[in-house]
């Protein structure tokens, strides 16, 4: 599975250069073993250590290219020894180049999923010394023959070793299928809802002629109300709610959803000045504060944001959904069914960034609950 057409290609054009190469070497059925075993071993890694799903096959192109790497070093070893011409391909330089990437949006991106290429990896290196062990092996075999040599094998010419070793290091990152995680499990709901409600929910390609009613006629979903809301709780120190609020009303803005009026760049202007100062936890201005009235017809924080949110997601405007129940669960980290809200109403969106950000706040939530039982 892949994420696109260019995503598919990319992979195919790297086993098409890197694969051809080790089937030559190695033959269709260790490309073939290869290919799996390093591909599921990416997998059992990113369930592992990533709390999100990730699509491809770089996994397996990995295992293969750190296969190859190690075939290259033994081969440069049987060459200086025997003084035979080796091959003039150099994988370091392509390895290092993918390990510096890898690392570098690893940290601050989610594009490339390096857990997966980290087992994938493991699993190529240790292929590659069960390969070319064998190889030493039968090597040495032939010579004690020829100069009538008697020779013992030591632990580590057993080849069979290091698919043991893939088998281990599998079995250990399997063992935490066995201690499921709560952002584990909430991930799982959100996907199992959105997969039984999918056809339930409106399309908003098909209901411009309720948006003059969602911004004009419903207090809760009318964008004036909705920035108050956002400015009531950026107010109050709330700002992190405040953010996911802001964020829904420049997709408003991008959508046009909303009176001419307020779609002005002036109130554009300054829902992203608002925007910054809560990224920054910074207060707003004097003059802004003395503008905010007190939300009505709520019994808590939390239904600022939740109330639209509701309506918004049975009218299928799910990324508007998806932030605003984010918005809630930042209020009220006790009431899983927001989080879950917002995930399965992301995944219907196809927007991947919003439910690794409500997955982030689950995993800090639960961090923080650790910190304070072990004080």
């Amino acid at each position: 599975m892949h994420v696109n057409l260019v995503h598919l290609i990319i992979n195919m054009l790297g086993l098409w250069f890197v694969g051809r190469i080790f089937e030559f070497i190695a033959g269709h059925k260790n490309i073939f073993l290869l290919y799996l075993i390093a591909g599921i071993s990416g997998c059992i890694c990113s369930f592992a250590l990533l709390p999100y799903l990730s699509v491809g096959a770089s996994a397996s192109l990995f295992g293969i290219l750190f296969c190859l790497y190690i075939i290259q070093k033994y081969e440069e070893k049987l060459s200086k020894k025997f003084k035979f011409k080796r091959t003039n391909v150099q994988l370091g330089q392509i390895i290092i180049i993918n390990i510096v990437i890898n690392i570098t949006f690893g940290l601050f991106t989610s594009i490339f999923d390096w857990a997966a290429h980290l087992g994938g990896s493991i699993a190529g290196i240790l292929y590659g010394f069960a390969l070319t062990t064998r190889h030493n092996w039968n090597l040495k075999i032939i010579l004690s023959q020829d100069q009538k040599l008697a020779v013992k094998k030591n632990f580590f010419e057993n080849f069979q070793v290091y698919f043991f070793g893939i088998l281990i290091i599998n079995i250990l990152f399997l063992m935490s299928y066995f201690k499921v995680q709560k952002y584990q499990k909430l991930f799982g709901l959100a996907i199992e809802r959105a997969a039984l409600n999918k056809t339930t929910f409106l399309s908003n390609h098909d209901l411009s002629q309720y948006e003059d009613i969602l911004v004009k006629q419903n207090n809760e979903t009318n964008p004036e109300n909705i920035l108050n809301g956002a400015l009531f709780l950026h107010s109050n120190g709330y700002f992190l709610s405040a953010e996911k609020i802001y964020e829904t009303l420049i997709l408003m803005f991008n959508q046009d959803f909303a009176s001419e009026k307020f779609n002005s760049e002036t109130q554009k202007e300054f829902i992203l000045n608002s925007l910054n100062l809560a990224k920054m936890k910074a207060p707003l201005s004097p003059n802004t504060i003395l503008t905010i009235q007190s939300p009505r017809d709520i019994t808590s924080l939390e239904e600022i944001c939740s109330k639209p949110a509701k309506l918004f997601m049975t009218l299928g405007y799910f990324q508007f959904s998806g932030k605003l129940f984010a918005c809630s669960y930042s209020l009220n980290l006790r009431n899983d069914e927001y989080a879950i809200a917002s995930m399965e109403s992301f995944h219907l969106a196809d927007d991947n960034n919003g439910m690794k950000q409500v997955l982030s706040m689950i995993i800090n939530e639960e961090k923080n609950k650790t910190k304070n039982h072990k004080k």
